[in-house]
């Protein structure tokens, strides 16, 4: 039997259309997997640097709260022998243990005596404990307490993180822990103690992961790379057990991070020990930016990268329905007429290909009523599929960078962001001769409100607050949720001191209407503090400062005229 020339070319064309359709299926799979490994890397390590931030703020409130109590009058009169002092200091270490979980201990320790306790409240169970007279122990050969008292006043000292062995330590016993410590200083700035607290690693770490997918794996490593936190609790702490279990030996591509010769690294993961299940992930240093001998800690999240190209399925029979059909369109339309079909399988092997592209995708022939349209319709589809996993895999990342500026509760910008904004208008200010104010707003009375309506009456307070002072400013002044009950207000800009004072008067005159929540009203009142520049300072700090007086004059002459 012979085959004429139309026949052998019918032929050839239809094996080659068949090739074409597995090799174009196969591209746009590969592309594919790469755009969604290339999503989920920059996913991940977007999501390691929230939390890293979010570490950083759990951090600098913790050591917020050490300063605060180092800086309280009872400290210095307690390791003066001042046994009322030192039952007052007592009650003040209970209450941020009491309010939040991740403190082990809180304790005073005299530089005198050997380091010796004098004051100390641990945890046992839920509840805190006060230890007292026999109980209490020497600790001046340990590092956070001959290293803190090395330090100046308003400095925070971070040690290593370990497994606490201090005997009589209660809760804290067996458990990995870190020690954030102050030095307590006289009027002469000699330091005569210091205020260590022992946080709970485990705890902080599960709180910050909580919002994590369930399928995120978190990993913290110290600056030798030996791990801290890992999804197999058995490899955490290998140094303290006489052994090394080092993040660099499971993920050899991060030896750069652990050098400190790169800030991250995103990795995909498929030997060694992943070879079986590889994993996508991304680590960064994070540095403490404390006095501290640990250096860099290694953070870092990893995702199953079965679960990241699962997301692949809907659209592999997709591509199977594609490479049967451009086969079957090949072999038909080859046998009537073979260079018919030669440009249109060339235009949809050029769309599959652009698909990892950032070009302009050619346009498919999806207006031909024959085979090769109903083909380039399917290809059409599976290219609005991909762009729009995509187009949400952008808006989730935008999501995390917003969480990362804002807060969450009012929608208000966070200190960050608040921060980048002040040093933006302190620089025009500078440059161009202005002023600008800095305003400080304390809901007076907040922690009654949460106490006795509870903390949903508290937040949607402060949602109101946050509200009326939008409403009061303009839109290109800023204002921000600092803290808890605590607002600021930068008014660049502003032409006199008495414009900005009206703003206040303004903000105030708002917050004093009665809150209507529930079908009760609810009274509430704030105290306020204005500084000026370069009146009142000519930088963030000076100026934070002159405000943050200036509330707490006018808070105290709120108690005086029975405000609140």
């Amino acid at each position: 039997m012979r085959f004429g020339l139309a026949s052998r070319l019918g032929i050839v064309l239809a094996l080659s259309g068949m090739l074409s359709a597995g090799i174009t299926a196969l591209q746009a799979q590969r592309a594919s997997e790469t755009l969604l490994v290339d999503s989920a890397h920059a996913e991940l390590l977007t999501s390691t640097r929230v939390l890293a931030r979010r570490i950083t703020l759990v951090r600098e409130d913790l050591s917020r709260t050490l300063l605060a109590l180092a800086r309280h009058p009872a400290a210095l009169a307690a390791l003066a022998d001042d046994a009322q002092a030192a039952t007052q200091l007592a009650t003040l270490f209970a209450l941020p243990m009491e309010a939040n979980r991740a403190y082990f201990q809180i304790r005073l320790i005299g530089a005198a005596d050997n380091g010796l306790e004098l004051v100390r409240v641990d945890r046992d169970g839920d509840a805190p404990l006060r230890v007292d007279g026999d109980a209490l122990q020497e600790k001046g050969h340990y590092p956070y307490v001959f290293d803190t008292l090395a330090l100046a006043a308003g400095e925070v000292y971070l040690s290593r993180v370990g497994i606490n062995r201090e005997r009589g330590s209660h809760s804290a016993l067996g458990r990995p822990a870190v020690q954030l410590a102050t030095p307590v200083v006289d009027a002469a700035g000699t330091p005569r103690g210091v205020i260590v607290a022992s946080v709970d690693l485990n705890g902080v770490f599960t709180l910050l992961a909580a919002d994590l997918p369930a399928d995120f794996q978190l990993y913290l490593a110290n600056s030798a790379g030996d791990y801290l936190i890992h999804p197999d609790p058995a490899r955490t702490f290998g140094f303290d057990k006489g052994r090394r279990v080092r993040v660099q030996d499971e993920f050899a591509a991060i030896q750069a991070v652990v050098d400190g010769r790169a800030g991250e690294s995103m990795l995909d993961s498929a030997i060694g020990e992943h070879a079986r299940a590889p994993l996508v992930a991304a680590f960064i240093a994070a540095r403490a930016q404390l006095r501290t001998d640990e250096g860099a800690f290694i953070l870092g999240l990893a995702r199953p990268r079965a679960n990241v190209l699962a997301e692949l399925d809907p659209l592999r029979s997709i591509m199977l329905q594609i490479v049967i059909g451009m086969s079957l369109t090949g072999i038909l339309i080859a046998a009537i007429l073979a260079r018919a079909i030669t440009h249109p399988i060339e235009v949809l092997g050029a769309a599959v290909q652009n698909f990892s592209g950032k070009g302009e995708a050619p346009a498919l022939p999806v207006e031909r009523q024959d085979e090769i349209g109903a083909l380039a319709r399917r290809f059409a589809e599976l290219r609005t599929q991909i762009g729009q996993q995509l187009a949400e895999l952008e808006h989730r990342r935008s999501e995390l960078e917003h969480l990362a500026r804002h807060d969450a509760l009012t929608g208000l910008p966070n200190r960050a962001l608040f921060d980048d904004r002040m040093a933006v208008a302190l620089a025009a200010a500078r440059r161009d001769d202005g002023r600008l104010a800095l305003l400080f707003v304390d809901v007076d009375h907040f922690k009654p409100i949460n106490d006795r309506l509870g903390h949903v009456v508290g937040d949607r307070v402060l949602e109101g607050v946050a509200a009326r002072i939008r409403q009061c400013i303009r839109e290109s002044d800023t204002a921000a949720r600092v803290g808890g009950d605590e607002f600021v207000v930068l008014l660049p800009g502003v032409a006199s001191a008495a414009d900005a004072a009206r703003v206040a008067d303004k903000i105030r005159a708002a917050i004093d209407r009665p809150f209507v929540i529930d079908g009760h009203a609810l009274a509430v009142s704030v105290s306020m503090g204005l500084a000026h520049y370069p009146q009142d300072g000519t930088d963030a700090t000076a100026l934070a400062r002159h405000a943050d007086r200036a509330m707490y004059r006018d808070k105290a002459e709120g108690k005086a005229q029975g405000r609140g």
